[in-house]
This record gives structure tokens, sequence and C-alpha cells, in this order.
């Protein structure tokens, strides 16, 4: 069969292949054989898989943080990279009509030429008289009172007029008069020479000499949040973090670049708070107009390591790794987007949307299992002792940004009982990311009901369907504002339109309160889940906070990689890298080469994968495997305590 025909084939078949059973794929030395400390993929949802008659293979994901390498793609279809620290494109801003006009004026370098042809210029507006009684007053070199040293025309002007004085006095006299209107006349007041000379704002360029209010520049971090890359930036030169945009946040454990923007920060500063860094560097400095905004990208580049791969060659392999180029994969919704904690994302997102700010609360300061010791001892003190001031002392800052937000909230105001407040002090971003979680929560059981009863041979009736015209037409939101982005409005299946759609056109709704919701048993996995949480869709309406009110989405449930390739290496020793950074080719390094006879295998994946989709889901596809960062980072410490 070929590879471009199992996902047709499958369908066929009858229902896609459910993830293994617990009891498949745990023995006395996985770690599924404790009792797990984190969300599995079967508690959010994702449990499908398209490819048939695969079993899958072991490998570790991310047993290095070097192992997970993501470069941006812009909306161009440019993928971003660093290639220098220092490099900046500063061109000459535009001149604005003001400074063409002075710059017109060929002011004298010299003062006394300055002085003298100040009047050659003057005389044709004021007239001969006017002008050389002008130049008298002025060359009076003693010291005087405001009164002697102030003359006045005696005349009114009219504006074109008084606009030709002031050009030639503010640009030819600037330290010998100060030329103003009084009652419709001009008075001219000698300067002494101790004066300073006045600012013309209007002819003079501010101290921001750059082509555009925005510095752009290009962000590498290695194993940091994106956010704390740019707070320490903030810190470092002492502003506030809201000047620098981004197009989306990226993984943590991983390599990542990525296109940021700065307002009225110059390169050369960015470059100085480069050098500090923890974690991360700069570079590829520009100027724009405009800031570059959440969602303005054209997706993700992903190389990928998987190492320690086991049951699975080259041979046994490669018709999978065609049927994942040619088919692609489910598009769930990562576990990343339901954090790596005990208590999940989406959990505190149902209490969001009920507008039950103490469980909120309660929440995000309770102890959680599995956590660092400086973290859980903090917990426990607010669990013990509801003292905010005394668990903001031992709460590592960096560690856990949403309850800082809070607590200094609570240590303020002097209160721990307005917690609606206290919620709101944590940033807007990571307050709408629990909202967000809970929809993806609801969206991937919701994919898997759809295949389980329907499979993926095509588009049934019932289906909504928006063609996937383009690499990143992934998710299809709707706009805040119809002005600013087109109402997108997918299409019902019947039984008369289904042979013209493809199973990529299909979508399935994020809920909320305005989207279509299939027209099919599918829709029943909305209504029933979010009832067991004491929602429901039209509900998300409702919420007493615009920005609660959740509109809804559509998303394509099935996507392919673009330029997906793989390449097999050889290598022994797990701590040196098996791929080359963006500051490694800077700084003059070897991509790594496979050793023909090493001990462990690698697989080596590249590909490109539209916004919002995880590439995670594609590797579980793959691997068969559980992509939940609790349970690979127990094999990865399994596999270093044998070694």
């Amino acid at each position: 069969m070929a590879a471009s025909d199992q996902v047709h084939a499958e369908g066929e078949q009858g229902p896609a292949k459910r993830l293994k059973s617990e009891s498949a794929v745990t023995d006395a030395a996985s770690p599924q054989a404790q009792t797990p400390t984190y969300l599995r993929e079967i508690d959010a949802g994702i449990t499908e898989f398209i490819t048939p008659g695969w079993s899958g293979f072991d490998a570790i994901i991310k047993h290095r943080y070097s192992d997970f390498f993501v470069n941006e793609i812009d909306p161009h279809g440019n993928v971003v990279h660093l290639t220098s620290y220092t490099d900046a494109i500063d061109p000459e801003p535009p001149k604005t009509e003001a400074e063409i006009e002075i710059d017109a004026l060929n002011v004298p370098g010299d003062a006394q030429a300055a002085f003298d042809e100040a009047f050659v210029r003057l005389e044709p507006i004021l007239g001969a008289s006017d002008a050389a009684r002008i130049k008298s007053h002025l060359e009076v070199t003693e010291e005087q009172t405001l009164e002697q040293r102030s003359l006045v025309l005696g005349r009114e002007l009219d504006k074109d007029q008084r606009k030709g004085v002031y050009m030639v006095t503010n640009n030819f006299l600037p330290t010998r008069v100060t030329c103003e209107t009084v009652d419709g006349q001009l008075r001219f007041i000698r300067r002494l020479p101790k004066d300073k000379a006045p600012s013309d704002k209007r002819g003079q360029r501010s101290k921001w000499a750059h082509a555009g209010d925005y510095c752009h520049f290009v962000m590498q971090k290695e194993n940091q949040d994106s956010m704390d890359i740019l707070q320490q930036i903030a810190r470092t030169l002492k502003c506030n973090a809201r000047v620098f945009g981004m197009a989306g946040t990226k993984d943590k454990r991983g390599i990542t670049v990525q296109k940021c923007s700065a307002f009225r920060i110059a390169h050369d500063r960015l470059i100085w708070a480069s050098r500090k860094l923890r974690g991360g560097r700069l570079g590829n400095f520009s100027y724009g107009e405009k800031e570059i905004k959440l969602g303005e990208l054209g997706g993700n580049q992903f190389t990928i390591i998987l190492r320690h791969v086991q049951g699975a060659d080259a041979v046994s392999l490669e018709p999978v790794l065609l049927g994942i180029r040619n088919t692609g994969f489910i598009n769930y919704f990562g576990m990343q987007r339901f954090g790596t904690q005990s208590i999940s994302s989406h959990t505190i997102g149902i209490s969001v949307l009920k507008s039950d700010w103490r469980r909120i609360i309660d929440l995000i300061l309770c102890p959680r299992i599995g956590e660092r010791d400086d973290v859980a001892k903090a917990r426990n003190v607010w669990d013990t002792t509801r003292d905010p001031k005394a668990t903001l002392e031992l709460l590592p800052r960096r560690a856990a940004l949403a309850e800082h937000s809070v607590l200094q909230h609570f240590v303020k105001s002097g209160s721990t009982n307005n917690c609606s407040a206290a919620f709101a002090c944590i940033p807007r971003n990571l307050r709408l990311m629990y909202v967000h979680a809970y929809q993806s929560f609801i969206w991937n059981h919701a994919v898997s009901e759809r295949i389980r009863v329907f499979g993926t041979k095509g588009a049934v009736p019932g289906d909504l369907v928006i063609v996937a015209s383009d690499f990143s037409d992934n998710v299809h939101a709707k706009s805040k504002a119809p002005e600013e982005e087109a109402r997108v409005v997918p299409v019902l299946v019947t039984e008369e339109n289904a042979s013209d759609y493809s199973i990529y056109d299909v979508v399935l709704p994020l809920p909320g309160w305005d989207v279509r919701y299939p027209e099919h048993q599918v829709k029943n996995v909305y209504e029933e889940l979010m009832a067991k949480d004491g929602l429901s869709p039209s509900g998300l309406a409702k919420h007493p906070l615009k920005e609660y009110r959740l509109a809804g989405a559509y998303r394509h449930f099935l996507i392919k990689p673009r330029d997906f390739m793989y390449e097999w290496m050889r290598y022994n020793d797990d701590a040196l890298p098996l791929a080359r950074s963006d500051s490694d080719a800077i700084e003059g390094k070897h991509d790594p080469e496979s050793i023909e006879f090493g001990q462990n295998v690698a697989l080596k994946l590249k590909f490109d994968l539209p916004p919002s989709a995880y590439a995670t889901m594609l590797l579980r596809e793959l691997m068969r495997t559980e992509t939940a960062a609790g349970y690979q980072t127990q094999l990865s410490n399994n596999t270093e305590s044998k070694e």
C-alpha cells in the first residue's frame, strides 16, 4: 500500500488505532509503572492515531534541551536565523519637512557670517529700515535690564511674515536673540552671553534618530522561557518589559530562535544587554515602524533529535516516515498547552470561566506534587499560614510569575480577601492561557470522538470545512474587531457536497459563543464535557469580565508537515550535541556528524509546521509513546541511572 493512501485506507478499515493501554506499555522499569504526577495524554483527550499497522518504537524526546530546536518562520515564509551578534541595518531616517526646510537655509558655520546673513534674509521680510534697527539693537554688548534688551517692532505682521522671521532668528541667531509675539507684534529680546540657546522642537530631530520607532532583533534562547529573557533585558536596561513584542512564545526546554521588537530602544543598548543575558543572545538588528505582535508569524521550523532509538531501524521505519510526510498527523493541542505540573492549566481555566476567584488563587498557590524543593517549601508556608509576605520571601521569582503577581498584590493591599483583583495582577497573556487551555482540552476530546466515529477517510455530512489553501492556515479565530480581520465562516458538509472537500479541510470549533458546531454526534462532546464542569458553550458569552467571553475559533484536525526530512545518526556520548545551533554557527563550530560505529542510535528530524501546531504530536504519531514532559523526564533519568 502506498504511504499516501494510508490515511484513506484507514478510514475504510474502521476507527483509527487507539493509544496503547497502560498495561501494554507499563513494566517495572517504566515511568508509567509509578503513579503519574503529571497530566497524561489520555487525560487531555489525546487518544487516536491515523497511521495504521504500526506499533511504534522507543526513544527519548528532549534527553538534552539541545535536542530540540525551533526557528520561527516569519509571515513572508522566511526561516528566522541568528547570524550576527552585532550587525545592524540602521539607515538614516527620512527627514521631516521642517528638517528639509532648515537644510535648504545653508546656515554658515561661522557665527559672524551667520549674523550678517540673518539680516540679508530679514530685509525682504521686514524692510531695510526695521532690519537695520534690529541689527543695531543686537550689536549692543553692555549689560542691560530686560526692558532695555527688548525691542518691539511696532507694527503687526501677517502669519507668513512671522514664520519667516522665526525661521531666520531660530536658525541664524539662536544665541543672540529670542523672538516672541506679544499682542500681535514681534518683540526681539537680546540674549545675554550666559543664556542657553532655545530648542526648536519643530525643527530639530529628537534623540531617537532611527528609521522607525521599533528596533527589531533576533533572539536565541536556551532552556529559558521567552518572557524570562525579555524580563532579563528589561531589568538590565531598567525599562518596562511591555516595550518588547514577539510573535509567539516558544518551548522552554529547547534552543529557539525568534524575532522580537523593542519600542525606542537602540540596538547598541540591546547589544550591551545581550552580553549580560543568562541563556540567551540577541542579534540581527534592524528598525521598523511597527511592533511585532502575537500571531504575526508563518509557522515554525523544528529540528529534533530522538536519542536511544530502540525497536526500529531505517528499513522498518521508512514506510512510517513516508506516511508522516504524505498524510500528516492529528493536529492535537500538545501537552505543553496544559502545563507540566500536577495541577494543569485547563483546571484553573475552568474556575476562571466560572468566576470562582477564591478557588483560582487556591489552585495557583497550593502545594503540587513533583515540584522543586524551594518552590514546594514556599507553597507549604502558604498552605499552613496563609501569610503572603512569608511565602513571597521564600518563592524564587523566576520559577513562579503567576504566584509572585498574586502574592505581591496581597502584600501591598494588606489583605487576602480580594482574589479577583489579585488574579488580575497576573500578566494578561498568562491569564488568558488558562481559559485557552480549557478550550484546547475540549477540542482534543472532540477530535478524538470525530476520528473514533467517522475515521479519516474524508469529510462526512455534518462536518464543518474551511478549505486549507495555505501552509499558515491552521487556526481560524473569530475576530474581535470585524474591520481588522475577515470573518471566517465554515461550510456545512452535506451528502451533496461531501466529495468537494478533503479530510484536510475539516475543522472543529474551539468552544465559544460565536462559532458553529458540527451537526452530528460530535457536537454532544462539547455539551456533555462542559456540563460536567458546570459550563456550556452558550454560557461562554455571559462572563462578567469581557476578556473571558470566549468567541471561539476553528482548527483543522489533520495537518501535514512541510519539507519533512530525516537522518539516522550514531553516537557514543549523550553529553555531546547532535545538531548545531545558530550561535554555534556564528562561533565557527562544525555541524556534528554521525559516528560510523557509535554505540547509540538517534533519529534526526527536520520539518516545518504552521502556527499553533505541536511538533510533539507529530512525534507521538511516529513513536506511539507518551509525550508528557513528566514521562519523558523519567525516561531520561532512568537512562542516565543505567549508564
